[in-house]
């Protein structure tokens, strides 16, 4: 019997060069996530966060927010007052991470494990702002915002 030649053509060799490109960077992808320190983590949540406020999707940040933060700011307490602020300080026009500190303790909050983000911030109404994004590490293994304030 004689062997049987396949020819995968130029369009299937660029099709396989393409996929095979498309699993490499894939699998870096995931390497890069899962080897993410704590403070990588907890600077993420802070910063996917801090968008839906910028966003004024208020409700969608109280529910992706710490149960800590949710049982001291009921919803919509939370959406009033975060409406209030946003809306007296206009719209963000920049933010620069300014430090990301551990902390074991935080002021007015339980013992837990704990990121400060602080972020050097501008606004079309508030032309300096230190924002303070406070993150905990919660039972499920998450980090997601226990408080946020602005100076």
């Amino acid at each position: 019997m004689l062997p049987v030649r396949t020819t995968i053509g130029l369009s299937g060799d660029i099709f396989m060069r393409k996929s095979a490109l498309l699993l490499l960077v894939l699998v870096l992808s995931v390497k890069i996530v899962s080897a993410q320190g704590p403070d990588d983590k907890a600077r993420f949540a802070a910063e996917q966060w801090i968008v839906l406020v910028d966003d004024g999707q208020y409700d969608e940040s109280w529910k992706e927010a710490a149960k800590i933060f949710q049982d001291s700011n009921p919803q919509s307490d939370w959406q009033k007052k975060a409406q209030t602020e946003r809306t007296q300080i206009g719209q963000k026009t920049s933010r620069r991470l300014k430090d990301l500190k551990s902390a074991g303790s935080v002021k007015g909050l339980p013992a837990g494990q704990y990121y400060l983000v602080r972020y050097q911030s501008s606004f079309t109404n508030k032309k300096t702002a230190l924002e303070t994004i406070t993150t905990v590490l919660e039972a499920d293994g998450t980090w997601r915002v226990a408080a946020y304030s602005m100076n």
